[in-house]
Order: C-alpha cells, then sequence, then structure tokens
C-alpha cells in the first residue's frame, strides 16, 4: 500500500507536509473566525475597531440661541469610531468658536427624522412651548431602534440636561 504525498519543490517531504499542514490550520483559524463574527455582531464590530482608526465627524450643524440671552450658538453632531456626541459652541468674537459642553448620546448610530416636513439629524426648538430652544438629536440603539434625545439648558445648573429620550 503506498500512500499519495504532497510536496512543495525545494522542501523535502516532510517540511512539504508540515507547511500543507500549516497552510490548511491557518485557513481553519481564518474560516472558524469569520463564521463567528458573522454569527455575533457584537465581536465583529470589536474586531473591526481593533483594525480601523480613531476618527470625528461632524454629520450635521445648527445654530440657536440655547441659553436665551440673545447669543446665537452653534451646535455639531459629532461621530467618532466609538460613539455620538453633540457639541455646543459659543461664539468668542473674530469668528472664533469656543466648546461651551460635549454631551455623549447614549446610543452609537447616528438617527435622522422627519422634522418640520425635512429630513434631519440634528434640530433646535422649542418643542415645549416654554420659550425655551431645546436640541434635537435623533439616534439609533443596538436594535436599530430610533430615539430622540432632546437636551435643554438649565439656568439653576449652568449646563445642558436631558429634558427627555
Amino acid at each position: 500500500m503506498t500512500q499519495d504525498t504532497m510536496t512543495l519543490p525545494g522542501l523535502s517531504p516532510s517540511l512539504s507536509s508540515l507547511a500543507i499542514n500549516s497552510g490548511r490550520l491557518v485557513l481553519f483559524i481564518l474560516f472558524a473566525a469569520m463564521l463567528i463574527t458573522t454569527l455575533h455582531p457584537e465581536l465583529s464590530a470589536s474586531l473591526r475597531g481593533t483594525v480601523l482608526y480613531d476618527f470625528r465627524v461632524v454629520v450635521s450643524t445648527a445654530h440657536g440661541d440655547l441659553l436665551g440671552e440673545g447669543i446665537e450658538m452653534k451646535v455639531a453632531k459629532v461621530r467618532t469610531r466609538d460613539a455620538l456626541f453633540v457639541e455646543i459652541y459659543e461664539p468668542r468674537g473674530e469668528g472664533d468658536m469656543r466648546l461651551l459642553e460635549r454631551i455623549e448620546l447614549q446610543d452609537k448610530r447616528d438617527g435622522y427624522f422627519n422634522f418640520n416636513g425635512q429630513p434631519t439629524n440634528l434640530a433646535i426648538d422649542d418643542i415645549d412651548g416654554d420659550g425655551s430652544l431645546e436640541i434635537l438629536a435623533p439616534s439609533f440603539d443596538h436594535n436599530l431602534i430610533g430615539h430622540i434625545n432632546v437636551y435643554r439648558y438649565d439656568k439653576t445648573v449652568g449646563a445642558f440636561q436631558r429634558a427627555m429620550r
């Protein structure tokens, strides 16, 4: 009885067999990793995160008098690799802006909603009729359920507070 063995050029039969078996093992490990990450999206996102670089993207901006003092503030919705933020800037003359507050949203996926007949992912409006403007920042959770995050400036605390989610 003879056993057929495959050999690689330039390698002895034992080294050739070792190389082929090692190659098979590597392919098996890669296949298993792909299968596991396909079945577990959270693990897939985690693995992808170790390979991807950090980034910061301003996805939307809006302007309004959020403090009720006649000062036009700028609000930016910012997406990074790991989170979604609402940043509030105040003017500092000569076109300069100073970061007043940075709020991390609980959800990590940017969202859109229909606001006054227009799709938007960031809006400023007085939604409760109290004369103060609120920041409306829609987002999606990990199950792709939409949320509208509402923040308003609380003068007693001197900071933006969650009004509702």
